[in-house]
Formats: structure tokens, C-alpha cells, sequence
């Protein structure tokens, strides 16, 4: 992720957000996966299924690729600690990368201060979007 992406979002990344600002957030998020499906079909065809996870809050690691066996390991992890809302998403993160058509569609998790969210963008819906 660019410089500039992230800067922009940690400048709407608040303790306390509003709803409106949370809805912003989400959409600029959307926005930034939309541009890194051409990154996601790299990765698949290189590493085989798996997800690209967006982590705004690490400081290191960003953005970064697991395949599907990361996250069976990920998966495995969370049901031992008995986190299950984030082991859910793992699960459906899994499943929906073992069978998406990475020139179609895109997987990404984004893992922030609540928890896990699980994206499926399809480049045809962003393509109908922009064209109105």
C-alpha cells in the first residue's frame, strides 16, 4: 500500500469514531481493495488461494498475502483460544479463496481494533459502479 494511502487512513482511523466516520472509513477501505485486486490475482497465481489481509493499525505489516494453509493455521489458532467470531471469518476467508476466480473476484481480510472483517470484491460490481 502506498505512502499516502496509509496516511490517509490512519487519519481517519479515530478511538472514538463517529458512525458517519466509521462509514467513511469503510468505504475509503472498499475503495483501496478495489485497486489491489490487480495485486490479488498476482498473488494467487503465484502463491495459489489465499487472502490478502489489511491491517491499518500494525506498524510494520500492513498489507500482507496467506494462503490458504496460513490460514488453516490461523483458523486453527483462533478455535483453540476460543476466539470464535475471528475463526468464522478465517473459515469463510478459506472457503471463499479455495474456490474464487482470482480475474473476477478478490479476497481480503481486514483485521483492525474490532476484530476481523472478511471482503469478496468482484471486479464486475466495482465496473458497474464507476460506469453511472
Amino acid at each position: 500500500m502506498t505512502d499516502r494511502r496509509q496516511k490517509l487512513v490512519k487519519k481517519l482511523l479515530k478511538a472514538n469514531p463517529s458512525e458517519n466516520e466509521e462509514k467513511m472509513v469503510t468505504l475509503i477501505i472498499e475503495r483501496i481493495l478495489a485497486d489491489m485486486a490487480d495485486f490479488y490475482e498476482k498473488f494467487f497465481n503465484a502463491e495459489g488461494p489465499g487472502v490478502i489481509v489489511y491491517a491499518p493499525d500494525n506498524t510494520e505489516n500492513t498489507m500482507y498475502y496467506m494462503t490458504t494453509k496460513e490460514l488453516i493455521t490461523g483458523l486453527e489458532d483462533l478455535s483453540s483460544r476460543g476466539i470464535d467470531g475471528a475463526a468464522e471469518v478465517m473459515r469463510k476467508g478459506i472457503a471463499k479463496a479455495e474456490s474464487v476466480d482470482p480475474e473476477r473476484e478478490a479476497i481480503f481480510i481486514i483485521e483492525d481494533k474490532k476484530g476481523l472483517k472478511l471482503f469478496h470484491f468482484k471486479r464486475e460490481e466495482m465496473i458497474k459502479l464507476t460506469k453511472d
